[in-house]
């Protein structure tokens, strides 16, 4: 009998300490098993197909070089000095023929990597939905239940389902990439502001008053140069930065990318990696929303404000960087849409107005804000269509294979 696992895969403690392991059903015929992966090595082990659910005591002379070090516990009983060893005695995981629905996006994906390529080996399945559907199927079902939910789900609407494959784990690869050379990024940053500072302070606490003839960067740059652990660091994101755009040119969404002149592997790595999934995006609104490239109701672009809640994603910050670009190339594509609509403002509001709490309003500052995130949402609204139209060119040729 077929069986159909739901994943509801959560981090596994959070900042206040609390355990959050991630909650497995397995789905067979009418019965419903419930599993807790408490962390990473019980959800390798579920990937492996070995992970305990039950346990029982060492048998008199029992060898335990026959089961895994981290499976074999051991509980200290009062009278006893070596205490009570238990060891697995029944084991589960995923299987020949098994189909697992999670959740796209999220904290899941290096989850959902490891069990697609595991799937790939054994014949199984690995499938996802996106959240938007997730909720709009969930009726009164706990969201805690989710994992419940996706294994009914995955029986009874696998159509609302996309099966991950080759390119999704290239997408997840690449999220890893640039992650890895963010962190690099800021170890660097981090370590030439500690070697500054402490450069700086030898310089004015020096007892012999020698202080440096030059400039203090000038000189800055001599100790940088000779520094071995921040050049090891510089030496590590070049690595990490050659590593994100290996894995940028595996993607598909890139071809749609590179055509913008301006948008480098890098900033694309920020939206791309930001967004995620494009498929959880029903329409242009929610996606420019996700972004923080929206208008509000009183006509306002987003920005941080007193009192408001600033919702958008790190998107934002990569497509801000874009922006620049589109100023730096005023002959691009965009770079034309950029002036058009600075033009368009200005032609509007001709003269600079002055509030009754002294703001001024639409100078020449104000006026390149309004075109530069005006351009961007035009932008976001493009890269929607056109990623939305590969999704569905790749599900068509998936169809008639």
């Amino acid at each position: 009998m077929p069986r159909f696992i739901g994943i509801r895969h959560r981090v596994k403690r959070t900042a206040e300490g609390e355990e959050r392991p991630t909650m497995v059903a397995i789905k067979e015929g009418d019965a419903i098993t419930i599993f807790e992966l408490e962390d990473e090595m019980a959800e390798l082990d579920f990937v492996l197909g070995r992970f305990p659910t039950s346990y029982r005591a060492i048998e008199e002379n029992e060898d335990l070089k026959s089961f895994l070090p981290h499976q074999i516990k051991v509980r200290k009983k009062k009278g006893l000095e070596d205490g009570v060893i238990s060891v697995p005695a029944t084991f589960d995981g995923l299987k020949c023929g098994d189909t697992v629905a999670m959740v796209l996006g999220g904290s899941g994906d290096r989850f959902a990597y490891a069990l697609s390529r595991r799937a790939e080996e054994i014949s199984a399945n690995v499938i996802r939905i996106t959240p938007f559907l997730l909720k709009d199927h969930r009726d009164d079902i706990p969201k805690d239940d989710d994992h419940i939910t996706l294994a009914n789900l995955a029986v009874t609407n696998p159509d609302l389902f996309y099966a991950v494959g080759p390119r999704d784990r290239d997408f997840i690869a690449m999220r890893e990439a640039y992650c890895a050379r963010r962190d690099a990024q800021k170890d660097r940053i981090r370590c030439e502001q500690r070697l500054r500072q402490r450069f700086i302070g030898q310089i004015f606490l020096s007892p012999e008053g020698k202080y440096p003839e030059g400039l203090i960067e000038d000189e800055f740059d001599k100790v940088k140069a000779n520094d071995a652990i921040l050049q090891n660091l510089v030496r590590e994101e070049a690595q990490r930065e050659a590593e994100l755009k290996k894995a940028m040119w595996c993607l598909d969404v890139w071809k749609i990318l590179e055509s913008v002149e301006g948008c480098g592997e890098i900033i694309a790595a920020g939206i791309i990696t930001s967004v995620g999934d494009i498929r959880r995006f029903a329409t242009d609104a929610k996606f420019k929303a996700y972004c923080g490239v929206h208008v509000l109701p009183d006509g306002r672009f987003p920005r941080k404000r007193m009192g408001a809640v600033a919702n958008w994603t790190d998107a934002r910050q990569a497509l801000y960087q874009l922006a620049q670009q589109f100023v730096y190339r005023p002959d691009s594509a965009w770079g034309l849409k950029y002036r058009q609509y600075k033009e368009n403002f200005r032609v509007r509001h001709p003269e600079v107005v002055v509030e009754a709490n002294g703001k001024k309003r639409y100078t020449n500052g104000h006026i390149h804000n309004m075109a530069r995130w005006r351009t961007l949402s035009r932008f976001v609204e493009w890269l929607h269509r056109e990623w939305m139209r590969l999704e569905e060119r790749r599900l068509a040729e998936q169809q008639s294979t």
